[in-house]
């Protein structure tokens, strides 16, 4: 199954995220995204934060009541193995290009949808990156990796 993005979300703060028919994504992230703590969320390296909708499934499975943005995403994506990711990948969705850049650390504040929720997503808590390349997503655009040389 080819990879997509089938949401792009914004809040004016805090989560969940809720969803848009397309927007601009620049080097501060999505337009019309805004962020509670600048000082801990947002920034160049945490521009755009991904999950995915089979970790919403997995999520569901275990009882937590969840969808798509409820995690505070900006793109939340079909097909694509967040797992096998790892930073400094480079993915083209839509027009934009973003890179990999870390780990995204379960908030405190993801326990107003389960209190065990923030210990539950380790190692299942999405990912930050930084754009590369400035352009337009919407849902439905094609998602490809473009993995950087291990230098191997």
């Amino acid at each position: 199954m080819p990879a997509i993005l089938t949401q792009v979300n914004v809040s004016r703060g805090g989560m969940p995220k809720l969803p848009v028919p397309s927007a601009h994504v620049s080097v501060d992230g999505v337009e019309g995204d805004r962020h509670r703590i600048p000082k801990v969320h947002g920034g160049p390296n945490r521009a755009i934060c991904l999950y995915s909708e089979e970790l919403y499934e997995w999520l569901r499975g275990r009882g937590v009541s969840v969808s798509n943005g409820d995690i505070g995403e900006n793109f939340t994506t079909r097909g694509l193995d967040l797992a096998n990711l790892k930073t400094g990948d480079h993915l083209r969705v839509g027009q934009c290009l973003i890179e990999i850049a870390k780990v995204r650390e379960p908030c405190s504040q993801l326990r107003k949808w389960d209190e065990d929720l923030p210990e539950l997503i380790v190692g299942k808590s999405g990912w930050m990156a930084k754009v590369i390349e400035e352009g337009f997503v919407k849902p439905g655009d094609g998602i490809s990796i473009i993995a950087q040389d291990s230098g191997a």
